[in-house]
């Protein structure tokens, strides 16, 4: 058992990884007047070895041809013997060293940095050149590569480098900032650290740099399942290319919620981990993604002490001094002073602006499952101070009269989940509905646009690009929003019997079809 919940710790701070990965996004006809840095979020291809005949990817991770093929037929007579003697010491033993592994390469050392020739196989000096057209840039033509493991501290020198080298050969006085999600805080490291020199306009995308739940969480050991987060999330993922299995499994993850055997099931598993996640978290998590300094931007403020307590339990003779030092540097120097920082420079004229995503919960294995997030990153964290409603609720009666008496009823969104008057730069945060946080449709690149051409571009100032917007998955195109489409969180609302009607359906075209 210890095993397996050790195990699907590194599978959530694993899947965070892999939703924080920054696809390609098509450019706009539309170009920017001054270069921008785009500093992208955690997913760069890594490698060891660099520039030898031995170089190796080490991330995206690769598993070998056939091997989880070759795992089961070994590991299935086990785990039939675990099923049957309840005795799951050997299958879980068999498990961890068939997964863990695995993630042996990209792992750190206990002080936080990586094996020498060892990370992202990009070398843009020498190759730097003027990307303007017709007197534009584009959003992407300079994008800046990082290993994203590393210290965010010691990667904002690299940014700083290549910022200066950016403003030489473009011949520009200043350029404009983005940071996507775990960018949010090597561009918050850079601000704090180089004061924001040269930059005219900073931006966060689907920030991490305030925290996102699955990292923090994860390295606090605070695992916690319930049922109805565990039901809302198979709504919203793709289990299965095949429809009548996707309709199978959700319809009957509901019936087992409706009829309380879920909860019972989370409620045996939350019971066992509360005894024993000190014996499983800081081996696993100590060995793995604790040693990513990168990975600890993403721990919020008020985690921050727990989670070294927790990961780095039990162990003595400064065995990670080294990596604790690097971790309370951000900490100190960054996280504590992010929005002194920025309220500070947004004084001194530079631009900040944020977009942030909605509508999604995160994933279901803490206790903020009702917590409104982009399926990554809550809310409150990425918008920089948003006060919200639950995942399925609306701010009260009460609260909307006080903010119309007060004069802030004009950033309550329309869906009444959200009041944008307590975010960090109220007028310049953009709120996108049921866009997931690992997708980035070209319309975002036209609020960059906006942002960067036109001086003090706020939330009020374009009805196409209003503060609350929705993405509509059918078309992959962004609208502002309004009363006759704000209410996507309807795919949650499935009764009991649709359920089970559904189940059924789909049992005998699954059935038929094997």
């Amino acid at each position: 058992m210890k095993k397996i919940i050790s195990i699907l710790l590194c599978f959530v701070i694993l899947v965070s990884a892999v939703l924080c990965v920054t696809p390609a996004s098509s450019a706009v006809e539309d170009g920017i007047d001054i270069p921008l840095i785009y500093v992208e979020g955690q997913g760069a291809t890594l490698y060891k070895n660099i520039g030898t005949p031995e170089q190796k990817q080490i991330y995206p991770i690769q598993i070998p041809e056939g091997y989880i093929e070759e795992k089961i037929d070994q590991y299935l007579p086990v785990f039939a013997k675990a099923f049957f003697t309840q005795n799951w010491d050997e299958f879980c033993v068999a498990l961890y060293d068939c997964i863990v592994p695995l993630f042996y390469d990209v792992r750190l050392d206990n002080n936080g940095d990586a094996e020498e020739s060892c990370g992202v196989d990009w070398n843009w000096q020498g190759n730097l050149r003027d990307k303007k057209v017709n007197g534009k840039y584009q959003i992407q033509d300079y994008v800046f590569k990082y290993d994203w493991r590393i210290d965010p501290w010691e990667t904002a020198d690299k940014l700083h480098d290549y910022i200066e080298a950016v403003k030489a050969v473009t011949g520009a006085e200043e350029v404009a900032l983005l940071g996507r999600c775990l960018g949010a805080s090597i561009a918050a490291a850079y601000m704090t650290k180089y004061d924001g020199e040269h930059v005219g306009e900073c931006i966060f995308y689907a920030s991490a740099s305030h925290g996102a739940a699955m990292a923090s969480k994860a390295f606090c050991g605070e695992l916690y399942l319930e049922s109805s987060g565990i039901e809302r999330y198979v709504y919203d993922i793709q289990l299965f290319e095949d429809e009548s299995l996707e309709q199978l499994i959700k319809s009957f993850v509901t019936i087992l919620q409706k009829t309380y055997s879920l909860d019972i099931a989370c409620w045996a598993v939350n019971n066992v981990y509360k005894d024993i996640y000190l014996d499983v978290v800081p081996p696993i998590i100590s060995e793995t993604f604790a040693t990513f300094p990168g990975y600890w931007s993403m721990v919020t403020e008020e985690d921050f002490e727990k989670a070294k307590d927790v990961a780095f339990y039990g162990y003595e003779n400064g065995e990670y001094d080294g990596m604790i030092a690097k971790l309370d540097n951000y900490h100190v120097n960054t996280r504590l002073k992010m929005d002194e920082t920025y309220i500070q420079k947004s004084k001194e004229g530079v631009e900040f602006s944020n977009i942030a995503k909605y509508g999604r919960q995160i994933i279901p294995v803490s206790d903020m499952n009702d917590v409104i997030s982009d399926g990554t990153c809550e809310i409150t964290q990425s918008s920089m101070g948003v006060t919200s409603a639950t995942v399925e609720g609306k701010l009260s009666d009460e609260y909307i009269d006080a903010a119309k008496e007060n004069g802030t009823f004009k950033y309550i969104s329309p869906d009444r989940q959200l009041d944008a008057s307590t975010c960090l730069f109220p007028d310049s945060t953009w709120f996108v509905k049921d866009l997931e946080h690992e997708h980035f449709p070209d319309y975002i690149e036209k609020i960059f646009t906006q942002i960067i051409n036109i001086d003090g571009f706020t939330v009020f100032d374009n009805p196409d690009f209003t503060q609350y917007l929705v993405y509509d998955r059918s078309t992959d195109t962004v609208v502002p929003m309004t009363g006759a489409n704000m209410n996507t969180t309807v795919r949650w609302d499935v009764t009991f019997f649709e359920a089970l009607k559904k189940f059924f359906e789909s049992f005998f075209v699954v059935l038929k079809n094997l």
